[in-house]
């Protein structure tokens, strides 16, 4: 069979209308799924924040009387007073305000709150601001009391944010004052 031009170029032609054909039926294709896909796709929350899960790093303050314990009372009712410095820093692209304060065993919700930054005013309304630091002061009540007078007391205590976040230092030991 003699090669002929003229076959030749009908035969390119219908393979390219077939291939721009194909091309078109399955870019429509594409174009429909990827359309329908993104009907079921995850949209990203216009208006709410990404929660963090570490905002802050906390320090006790390195002088003597940091952390200390005493006996007080609520009442007529012996109680013990758990007070201690830290140094924070705020690790978070957000401005960072510190809620309260836990402690482990016993278990006791106390208060914490931070130094402004261009006072010496302390406050639970003060904020952190993204990459501050400031210093902060928490205190529990316990009570019943669980030591006896100038015996040490050692704890694990959380501060809270905003977030719900709670940033744990365990160990701490608050001697008696």
């Amino acid at each position: 069979m003699p090669f002929d031009l003229q076959s030749a170029q009908v035969a390119v032609g219908i393979v390219i209308g077939i291939l721009t054909i194909l091309g078109t039926i399955f870019g429509w294709f594409g174009r429909a799924w990827r359309w329908i896909t993104s009907l079921f796709a995850p949209k990203p929350l216009v208006g709410v924040i990404e929660v963090p899960s570490k905002t802050m790093i906390l320090m006790p303050v390195a002088l003597q009387n940091a952390l200390w314990w005493h006996m007080g009372a609520m009442g007529d009712q012996p109680a013990m007073q758990i007070v201690g410095d830290l140094n924070v820093t705020n690790i978070s692209k957000y401005g960072v305000f510190v809620m309260g304060a836990k402690l482990r065993k016993p278990k006791a919700v106390g208060h914490a709150v931070v130094r402004a930054h261009d006072s010496n005013v302390y406050s639970t309304r003060h904020i952190i601001p993204q990459g501050g630091a400031s210093d902060l002061r928490f205190d529990f009540f316990v009570q019943p009391p669980v030591r006896k007078e100038g015996q040490p007391f050692k704890a694990d205590i959380a501060i809270i944010d905003q977030f719900g976040n709670e940033h744990w230092l365990k160990g701490l030991e608050f001697p008696y004052l």
